[in-house]
């Protein structure tokens, strides 16, 4: 529960703080991966692992999910089971290099083999750098031009209102600051 009512303070805290617009991009990235790819199988264990691993930013990654993961339901799914039908199936030329892959100690075990999962990840590195360029110039942009109407948006000013939230708000922005 605390984390939907610190989640305002933390968006406006990602746009406006320290970390670099490219761990954003980065973190945009492999939330577009995790959303393309089936929800209940290893391959999203092992992004998620990936998600704390590796230097990006989770909150970024965490509210784009959703929004490729809606992509995913209305269509991409049928565009994912086909590209990965015709790279796993149609194309017999990789037939040896799929069997090389699948059949390496770890990586047998993220379901590589199935069209879905295939396919996503194929949709997801064609997609990776111009998502990424996309964001970086956003966030970018978000900072230079927008710092003080998310500081003095309705929103936060209502957030400072509240008794103890107020009191983290003035101080994360505070903090932050424009960079």
């Amino acid at each position: 529960m605390l984390f939907l009512i610190n989640l305002p303070v933390k968006i406006v805290k990602m746009f406006t703080s320290n970390v670099s617009a490219s761990e954003i991009a980065l973190g945009v990235c492999l939330g577009m991966f995790i959303g393309f790819v089936p929800i209940n199988g290893p391959i999203t264990l092992f992004l998620l692992v990936c998600l704390f691993v590796f230097k990006i930013n989770r909150l970024a990654s965490i509210l784009v999910v959703p929004l490729f993961k809606l992509l995913y339901v209305l269509g991409i799914s049928y565009l994912s089971d086909f590209i990965g039908g015709v790279f796993l199936i149609n194309f017999e030329f990789l037939t040896s290099f799929w069997n090389f892959i699948v059949s390496l100690p770890i990586i047998a075990y993220l379901d590589l083999n199935n069209t879905l999962v295939t396919g996503g990840l194929i949709i997801a590195g064609v997609l990776a750098y111009p998502v990424y360029v996309f964001s970086e110039k956003g966030i970018t942009l978000l900072r230079e031009k927008y710092f003080d109407k998310i500081k003095d948006s309705k929103l936060v000013n209502w957030f400072k209102k509240l008794p103890v939230i107020g009191k983290l708000t003035n101080l994360a922005l505070k903090v932050m600051g424009p960079e």
